[in-house]
């Protein structure tokens, strides 16, 4: 009988496997975002430049507000409602109208033409009227400049227009005024409640807009107006950076005047609101040294009282100036924050070395073995470093908002001409936001950069490429070429720190020296949230095809 030894017996028994308590792990993507958040907040050198980007963003703006005292010429403007520096320089024949009132008038015409220009010659088109030149009929506090009012006109380019108070602006029928094609315009009074209206034919009317003036009198001044704005040619370059202005003067052709609710015990004035009490300027058909009262053109100051009414009667007004929000070139606050790109170039090279870090010691391949839809790494990481440096960027640029506005008053720039505005306002919260926003999406498109050449230098180059060198190269090239480079380049992100508001209704030397950008400030950052996207779109298409 054989027997079989006890060790070789024991050799031959069944083994069970190990198998681990723990539950089996997951390559989710919020793994992903985990995994990829414990990369940057654990390595110290990352953590540093995280802290160094907030101070960058915040740092230099402080101190470029400090030494921002480029403020001489500062105009003398009137007060509008709410605080607001304004233009309120026009030439009206009016009177008085009680509580409940109307005033009405049909504009048959509306020329313009420059009347003086700093420089060698007259600009192109100096016989057109100016774009935003206005000719129609106004209900006004009083001739105080800055005072409420709401008026309805005619412009040349924009058709016509409601606008109150200086900033509203309503759009109504397209189209200027011609003896072939007139408009009507009317305004009534209810109370402090003024509607405007239009129409084609004086027979069928249409609301534009109605709007309700807070400080309204009982008696406030009712009449029609003319005004053409200062236009510019901007001049931008190696030599200067200027607007140079040019002033205009528009003619506009009254009929079928007709004034419901004037007191009686007042007749109609002739005043120019914002500059000398008088008869307007005379117009174009009048020549050299002729009177105010040359020709057809007639004033309605020093007639018999309510001869406007008239619906037969015509009157011919020129005037000059402008009623509108005053915009000023200088751009005091969004300057100064052009000292975040401090911090933006540390953001790119942090967002650069995120990515090419992991290919120079070769740790992209444990990385994508672990999670082999590559895809979903670059979107992970696009994330972990946006959210980072959106953070820091933020901390920088609210920390540096109330300071610089402090500084730069004490510095001399006057408000209300450069408002003081709180950091929950809609300006503040756009340059403070917008910073942020601008550093994570610049992360994200350097990011991109760097999974596509793979090299920290290269990547960081691409980044000041993109974004920083448009934005310097704007401040000295000439206007147009200035113009197109902030349309099309990330650059045009950096429009979300103006802090001057602008209005479409106003005419200014928009210069890209002076921190004025051809887009509005989300547009242009739309326009870098595009690069960024397209470029995170090709790395994710090139990861997937080549090996690590």
């Amino acid at each position: 009988m054989n027997v079989v030894p006890e060790a070789r017996r024991s050799s031959t028994a069944a083994i069970t496997p190990y198998q681990s308590t723990q539950p089996a792990g997951r390559d989710g993507f919020p793994q992903l975002l985990r995994s990829e958040w414990t990369k940057i907040r654990t390595v110290r050198a990352w953590v540093a430049a995280m802290i160094a980007a907030a101070v960058g963003v915040g740092l230099p703006i402080v101190a470029l507000s400090a030494t921002a005292t480029d403020h001489n010429s500062i105009p003398n403007q009137p007060i509008g409602p709410g605080g607001l520096a304004v233009v309120d320089s026009f030439y009206t024949e009016h009177h008085p109208i009680s509580a409940d009132g109307s005033i009405t008038a049909r504009v048959t015409s509306l020329t313009g033409r420059v009347i003086q220009f700093q420089g060698a010659s007259a600009p192109p088109g100096s016989s057109q009227p100016q774009p935003w030149a206005k000719a129609g009929v106004i209900i006004k506090a009083g001739t105080r400049p800055g005072s409420p009012y709401a008026a309805i006109m005619i412009t040349p380019d924009h058709g016509v227009r409601f606008q109150y108070d200086f900033t509203g602006d309503v759009a109504g029928l397209a189209g200027s005024a011609s003896a072939q094609s007139p408009r009507w315009v009317r305004l009534t009074r209810s109370g402090d409640t003024i509607t405007g209206y239009d129409s084609a034919d004086g027979a069928h009317w249409f609301t534009v807009g109605s709007v309700r003036l807070a400080g309204l009198p009982a008696t406030a001044e009712a009449g029609i107006f003319v005004a053409s704005p200062d236009d510019f040619i901007s001049q931008q370059g190696y030599a200067s950076n200027d607007g140079v202005p040019y002033q205009t003067r528009a003619t506009a052709a009254f009929d079928h005047i007709a004034l419901v609710g004037g007191t009686a015990t007042a007749g109609w004035r002739a005043t120019q609101v914002g500059g000398p009490q008088g008869p307007a300027p005379a117009g174009p058909i009048c020549g050299p040294g002729a009177g105010p009262h040359c020709g057809k053109t007639r004033a309605i100051g020093g007639q018999a009282s309510g001869s406007a009414g008239s619906s037969t009667r015509s009157v011919t007004l020129s005037g000059n100036g402008d009623i509108a929000p005053y915009v000023p070139i200088v751009d005091p606050i969004g300057v100064t924050y052009k000292g975040s790109v401090v911090g933006l170039i540390v953001v790119i090279a942090l967002a650069a070395l995120f990515i090419t870090s992991e290919y120079r010691r070769g740790l992209v391949r444990t990385t994508f073995i672990a999670s082999p839809r590559r895809g979903r790494v670059l979107v992970a990481k696009a994330i972990v470093i946006g959210a980072v440096t959106f953070v820091a960027g933020l901390i920088g640029a609210a920390i540096a908002f109330p300071i610089a506005e402090h500084k730069l008053v004490s510095g001399g720039w006057p408000t209300p001409i450069y408002p003081v505005r709180a950091i929950t306002s809609g300006v503040g919260l756009q340059i403070v936001i917008g910073t942020a926003a601008l550093l994570a999406v610049a992360a994200v498109l350097t990011l991109a950069a760097g999974a596509l050449l793979r090299r920290s230098t290269g990547a960081i180059a691409a980044g000041v490429l993109a974004l920083i060198f448009p934005l310097v190269l704007a401040t000295v090239l000439p206007q147009g070429p200035a113009v197109w480079l902030l349309r099309l380049t990330p650059a045009a992100a950096f429009g979300v720190q103006q802090g001057n508001v602008h209005y479409t209704q106003v005419t200014h030397a928009c210069l890209p020296y002076n921190n004025c950008y051809p887009l509005a400030p989300w547009p242009g950052f739309a326009v870098l949230c595009a690069w960024a996207l397209a470029a995170l779109g090709l790395a994710i298409y090139v990861v997937r095809r080549r090996d690590a």
